[in-house]
Parts: C-alpha cells; structure tokens; sequence
C-alpha cells in the first residue's frame, strides 16, 4: 500500500530525512520509531502530500505522491500532532464541518458523524464544546476527525503527545481496532512501548 524508496527531505543544507527506504502491506500498522527530532513528522508530510521530498519516490496505493498528489489524497486521512480541532464548536459540529471539507454530505454524513462519535466514546459529549473537553476526549475526536471520509490509509502524527497513562491507552485501543478493520495506519512516536504495542 505503502512504498517509500530512499526519501530525502532538506531544510537548507539539513537533511532532516536522509534516504529513509519501507513498505507497508495493506491494512498493517506501521510504527514509525524515533527520538524527536529523527525526521518522522517530515516523513509524514511527504507522505501526506504537504512537503515536497528532495530525493527518492514514494508511492501510496500505486500513486505517485509527487506527480499525483490529489489521488493520494483521496485515500489518505491525515490526523497530525497539534490538535486540528475548532474548539469553540461541538465535536458533533467538528466532524460536520470536516466532512463537507471532503465532499460529504446529507444523510450518509450524518450517519458518518454519528459512527464516529460512538467508536470515540463521546457519543453523550457530542453537543458539549470542545474547550470542555479534557485532553484525552480532544485526542479522540482528533483520531476520529482523519476518518471521516473513510480513508485506506490513516497517518497518526504521536497521537498520544501531552495525555494520561489512560486515555494514552484509550487511544492505543481506537487504534488496535482501526487495524482489525483493515485499515492502513503508520504511527509516529518516540515511545517505545506504544511503537510494540
């Protein structure tokens, strides 16, 4: 699903990726395993079609990411480090609006939006504002949010950044039931033991 051959990304004369080569099979989870600073946001952004590689060629279901990047977007869901959320809106309205972004809309949205706020636990949150949720109930919605168009790929950005032991494991959970579903997922974190997990 997944190929990435000797990808090279700089930042001036800095190689931030520095010929980085993997594949991953359709529907396995992927852990991408490093310190900070190790190049793994960067490797997700070229990817996910944001940042333009230097060297080397990745392809995502058999399209190039470079030559095109709107195929590849389309069977991407991107869910990255910093919190991708209008707080001053309800997770139900958050979901909506994300939605309509990838074309969505009417009844299959709705219910779209409804399967979502159940596989997050915040089914009985969904009319509350995000700025009362906790952390770990912004981290679900978050997830969820990359899922909305219901993507073959889904790439986590350490989704787990700045949560409790609990809701890390919550987390780690949503995305152990992602995987039984099929769905492809590469996973960045500098945590060993969620990289195992």
């Amino acid at each position: 699903m997944i190929e990435v051959k000797d990808l090279v990304k700089k930042y001036g004369t800095q190689r931030a990726v520095d010929g980085v080569s993997f594949s991953v099979a359709r529907g396995e989870l992927f852990g991408l395993l490093g310190p900070n600073g190790a190049g793994k946001t960067t490797t997700i952004g070229v990817l996910s079609t944001l940042l333009r590689a230097d060297g080397g060629q990745v392809r995502i279901g058999g399209h190039d990411v470079a030559t095109s990047p709107a195929q590849v977007r389309r069977l991407i869901g991107v869910v990255p480090q910093e919190i991708a959320l209008y707080t001053d809106l309800t997770a139900r309205d958050n979901l909506m609006f994300w939605g309509r972004l990838h074309g969505l809309g009417g009844a299959a949205l709705s219910r779209r939006v409804e399967e979502l706020l159940v596989m997050a636990d915040l089914a009985d949150q969904a009319k509350r504002r995000v700025d009362a949720y906790s952390g770990g109930m912004m981290r679900r919605l978050n997830l969820v949010a990359g899922l909305i168009h219901e993507p073959e790929v889904l790439f986590l950005d350490e989704p787990t950044v700045g949560i409790d032991a609990q809701a890390r494991s919550r987390i780690l959970e949503l995305i152990a039931g992602l995987g039984r579903q099929g769905l492809t997922v590469i996973y960045t974190t500098h945590y060993l033991e969620e990289a195992e997990q």
